[in-house]
């Protein structure tokens, strides 16, 4: 995630996600998350941005990708405040443009206070309801978080664990 990281970061959309389990299971940074102008942490992303995540939502539909589940927490989605999506929230509208969509709020840990011991509940709560959407979701399915690496790698690592035998 982290090379996809610097390609995105570049202006190399060739690649937008990462198959964990071929054809299957693939991990995303939410849209515009690197992109060369809106890419920081917790950055607005202006309205005029809208064509911009509507390609990046074509492009997952072209990869095949037809479920997503999504960590994202309130301060993801804040960053698409600006953007009119008809009333709707990001993940919303994700379902409204014909993924099925399965939230799973996550503060991102690398942003909490919260205590190591908690945030170790949290990661073990959401990589079993993680699995449990995963398994009843039609595939491909794409697990997004913000950057795509303190919540959706350790959740996809799991559940290649659990369904790559």
């Amino acid at each position: 995630m982290k090379e996809l990281k610097r390609r995105l970061e570049a202006g190399d959309e060739s690649e937008l996600l990462v198959w964990v389990l071929p054809k299957a299971l693939a991990c995303a940074q939410r849209p515009l998350r690197h992109h060369p102008l809106y890419g920081l942490s917790g950055t607005l992303i202006p309205a005029d941005a809208k064509p911009l995540i509507l390609d990046w939502i074509s492009k997952m539909k072209t990869f095949g990708i037809v479920s997503i589940i999504s960590f994202m927490h309130e301060r993801d989605l804040g960053c698409y405040r600006q953007i009119d999506f008809g009333g709707l929230d990001l993940t919303k509208f994700l379902e409204h443009e014909g993924f099925a969509v399965c939230p799973l709020p996550w503060e991102d840990p690398a942003h909490s206070k919260t205590k190591p011991v908690i945030k170790r509940r949290k990661l073990e709560e959401l990589r079993e309801k993680a699995l449990n959407a995963y398994d009843r979701l039609p595939k491909p399915v794409l697990l997004q978080c913000s950057a795509g690496i303190d919540r959706s790698a350790p959740v996809a690592a799991y559940i290649w664990k659990k369904r790559s035998a």
